[in-house]
């Protein structure tokens, strides 16, 4: 039942019900700050060989994180989320992805991701707001 119900929500709820491209970036990472915006965008070099960001950007062995803020959870098209995500549906704010990602296999348990996380918060923060800028919140 865990794993049905985020799928069934997902479904019949609009990504808008879900989350939101965050207000404001992670403190520490002003989205005007262009050495935060290059930071992140570095941080992503990381993150690359998994996942696309463009729109219509195919999903590799992760999501394609277009929309990622304000998409529905587990809404990347055609991708097969394992069945821990799967069963966590995280609706990402930046809060939860900056926890997420300084180590996604403690934050959900039985992941595939088998990226070791990010130690730094400075760098996590400006990954997040590169991320919102490059993946469609305005």
């Amino acid at each position: 039942m865990r794993t049905i119900l985020p799928l069934l929500a997902a479904a019949l709820l609009p990504a808008q019900a879900f989350a939101a491209c965050p207000a404001s970036p992670p403190e520490g990472a002003a989205a005007s700050n262009p050495a935060a915006l290059e930071q992140g965008r570095r941080a992503f070099l990381k993150c690359r060989a998994c996942h696309t960001l463009p729109e219509g950007g195919k999903n590799l062995v992760g999501p394609n994180l277009w929309n990622l803020f304000a998409r529905a959870p587990l809404g990347a098209a055609d991708f097969k989320y394992s069945p821990a995500f799967t069963a966590a549906a995280p609706a990402w704010t930046a809060a939860k992805l900056d926890s997420f990602l300084e180590k996604p296999s403690k934050h959900i348990p039985g992941t595939r991701m088998v990226f070791a996380g990010i130690p730094a918060p400075e760098e996590r923060q400006a990954l997040i707001a590169w991320l919102a800028k490059e993946t469609g919140c305005k």
